[in-house]
């Protein structure tokens, strides 16, 4: 024993005399919280299952608010372990950097963004602002810092790929309309994202114990992949399956070109350029059957291309630091393209680029375009170093399969955006990554949790700890968690509106945002607006509410459009159930400036006109009317509100020739009774005797129970002259309601006249 290590020696056994049964005391705390962040780290995984239903949106919000809690409890332990023992300390690399500087540019944005709120806490429909990604950043560090062995990181990787085949199990049997196709995460797309990752995990977990034989982990894998990937192949994301295909056949190259026999490494070059030449003479020359396979995918792709454009214009306006993360919605509203109507598939509301270049770069500028790219590039460039220094090649799918899984991720985010699932394997995958690249030192390795703890935790600062996670876990996670339950049991429509107001002032007192509930009650308000059961006083009070909310919600983002028109809505209810006219001032105020913070959406136009015809200015609202047309002539719904427009302008005749127009442009107001109405009372007027049978008979195949829809047909077959039609038109009437029978008989009478 050398000079050195007798010393250590000698401190240690001093230090343990002085301590006693503290130091055994400290070493079992170790120990307990080596296993709450190992058992915690593989609780975290399964995260992906949680769904719950009574909250609101249960595929997303209950599974961003499990992996929080669970992180911040292993946090709290973790913070214990690296004070008592520096081996658990974080150690710095380039990717450590990388991520530390990608997230303080993600800060940096928030703050010079439009609405650092939005930025912090995102939405309940995302889930992904900056107190979740802090969130993440935590879980990257804690793993990076405490697993330190192969055998620690292939268990974790197992409970992640057991995680997988459950959710693939789902997949595959479930017969549930919300679950199909996208299991316990609801959506086939975000389903296949985070699939990719467990599917590459078993692939390396497989072909890194081949040559080892090691019979445990070749069969579990091997069951893994035959369970996982008919649920990713069986998916409509078509992104994500091209790029496994492409991940495989990179592995398989990679693995030839870092192959020790040269005639692998012959082959590879030879592939790598076949396949260049291959691609640029179809390319160039074009054949037919690729032809076609570029016009299909750029025709299906459109809506995409669409917010691409968005995303590029929006980045130009603020090129080097963005509008801040969480802010699409505002670039996408304020060079809104009107064919998002019709050729893009009616989506009207996009909050992702659903391009993650576009995306970073449209909400965190140039830098964090640049700093999220860095992490891509100092993570492979760390397994491009790493892999000619693998001495035993079976080891080399490691390494090799890291790498490509993070290419694969980069590329099927080309077409989509991360939520928690794919952003929770995106950060372990980056830790496994760091101690691939970065292996533990010889000294350091095996040695078990407390054999080199020499500090003591201070009480106060561990009672600090406690108290600060306690704190964090109700006000950052808890009370949201409660808020979305009151959000979902608000929407009910069978409510009365007083007790949806009460479920939403309680859902306003959790810190997260509260767009979200502000829009959700504006919505459940304008649902009971049309019930004459609820209480008009209710209503009042309901929508003196939804205003000042929804002017918080404005004055916290002044350039959103989407608060400003729903507020425009808000106002219009007011005014159509009290007839205010000072709210109908606010209405047309509001609703200007939507239009000026969107010029090309038509729904600003549509409720302005509604405000022109309440103030009976006709001839203003069939111009805006108008306007909304000849942004997007090919959207019959446009149409139909000019019908509308000129039907309450008096203008009859115009009416009915834009009702033909709005039929040619695709609206079907044939199905929908309310629509029929208004088509048969535009008839009335017109005297159309031989359209309003047709028009009836339509309508009561639509409802063969309203006495009011018979009487009307009775009623035009009397104006027609068919009077037997007549008589059994109106015994309909009696059938249907008795207490109908005088005024039928009436009408009989009066028909034999």
């Amino acid at each position: 024993m050398g000079k050195r290590s007798k010393e250590k020696e000698e401190r240690r056994s001093q230090y343990t005399q002085q301590q006693g049964v503290s130091e055994e005391r400290r070493f079992g705390l170790e120990r307990v919280c080596f296993y709450i962040i190992q058992w915690g780290t593989y609780l975290v995984l399964f995260a992906p299952l949680i769904v719950i239903k009574s909250s609101f949106f249960p595929f997303i919000t209950p599974k961003t608010i499990f992996f929080r809690i669970i992180v911040e409890i292993i946090l709290a332990a973790y913070l214990f372990l690296a004070i008592t023992n520096p081996r658990y300390r974080p150690k710095i690399n380039a990717l450590t950097i990388g991520i530390i500087i990608f997230l303080g540019v993600l800060v940096l944005t928030s703050f010079t963004g439009i609405n650092f709120e939005r930025s912090f806490w995102s939405t309940y429909e995302r889930m992904t602002g900056l107190w979740t990604i802090f969130h993440l950043f935590a879980f990257f560090i804690i793993l990076s810092s405490v697993f330190k062995e192969r055998r620690d990181w292939e268990k974790i990787l197992g409970v992640s790929v057991l995680v997988g085949v459950i959710l693939s199990f789902y997949v595959l049997l479930s017969d549930e309309a919300s679950t199909r196709g996208g299991g316990t995460i609801g959506n086939s797309s975000f389903m296949a994202a985070y699939l990719l990752f467990d599917i590459f995990f078993a692939v390396v977990l497989f072909l890194g114990n081949l040559t080892k034989r090691n019979w445990n982990w070749l069969v579990f894998s091997g069951i893994a992949l035959a369970i996982m990937l008919p649920a990713l192949l069986n998916s409509s994301a078509r992104g994500a399956i091209a790029a496994f295909w492409g991940g495989l056949f990179l592995l398989g190259l990679g693995y030839m070109f870092f192959s020790q026999r040269k005639f692998l490494k012959r082959i590879a070059w030879t592939t790598v350029l076949f396949l260049i030449v291959s691609g640029s003479i179809l390319l160039i020359s074009q054949p037919s059957f690729v032809k076609n396979k570029i016009d299909t995918t750029f025709s299906q792709m459109k809506s995409r291309f669409v917010v691409w454009e968005m995303g590029w214009e929006g980045w130009q306006e603020r090129f080097w630091l963005g509008w801040g993360p969480e802010n699409f919605n505002v670039i996408f509203t304020k060079h809104f393209n009107p064919c998002m109507f019709t050729e893009c598939g009616g989506e009207i509301w996009f909050d992702r680029a659903h391009n993650i270049i576009f995306d970073t770069a449209a909400t965190s500028g140039f830098i964090g375009l640049l700093s999220y790219l860095a992490i891509f590039g100092i993570a492979i460039y760390g397994i491009l170093r790493t892999l000619p220094k693998v001495v035993e090649k079976r080891n080399i799918f490691l390494p090799l399969g890291m790498g490509v899984l993070l290419i694969v991720y980069f590329v099927q985010n080309s077409l989509v955006f991360d939520m928690i699932n794919s952003y929770m394997m995106f950060f372990l995958s980056l830790a496994f990554v760091n101690f691939l690249v970065h292996p533990v030192k010889s000294s350091e390795a095996g040695i078990p949790p407390g054999a080199e703890s020499f500090n003591r935790v201070n009480p106060v600062l561990a009672s600090t700890i406690i108290i600060i996670t306690i704190l964090i876990l109700w006000f950052g996670n808890i009370q949201p968690a409660q808020s979305g339950i009151y959000i979902a049991q608000m929407v009910d429509p069978y409510l009365k509106i007083e007790e949806s107001q009460v479920l939403f002032q309680k859902a306003l007192k959790a810190p997260m945002l509260k767009y979200e509930p502000r829009e959700q009650f504006a919505k459940r308000l304008a649902e009971a607006l049309a019930d004459s059961k609820q209480s008009k006083e209710a209503l009042q009070n309901s929508l003196e509410l939804a205003v000042a909310e929804m002017e918080k919600s404005i004055k916290k983002n002044p350039l959103d459009f989407r608060p400003h028109l729903f507020l425009g809505k808000i106002y219009l209810d007011f005014y159509y159930l009290f007839r205010d006219q000072e709210k109908l001032n606010l209405a047309e105020k509001t609703l200007q400036r939507a239009i000026e913070l969107s010029p090309e959406n038509q729904q600003g136009y549509w409720n302005l006109a509604q405000v022109r015809v309440y103030q009976g200015r006709h001839k203003e609202a069939i111009d805006l009317l108008q306007k909304a047309i000849d942004l997007e002539p090919r959207f019959g719904q446009s149409h139909w509100y000019l019908v509308l427009a000129y039907q309450n302008a008096g203008q009859y005749q115009l009416a009915k020739e834009k009702l033909k127009e709005a039929e040619e442009a695709g609206y079907n107001w044939k199905t929908n009774l309310g629509d029929l109405t208004k088509v048969i009372d535009l008839h009335i007027t017109l005297n159309d005797n031989q359209a309003l049978v047709s028009l009836y008979q339509q309508a009561i195949g639509l409802n063969p129970r309203d006495p009011q829809l018979w009487g009307g047909l009775a009623a035009t077959y009397a104006r027609l002259g068919q009077k037997e039609e007549a008589k059994q038109a109106a015994a309909k009437v009696v059938e249907i309601d008795p207490n109908l029978l005088p005024q039928t008989e009436q009408f009989l009478k009066a028909l034999e006249e």
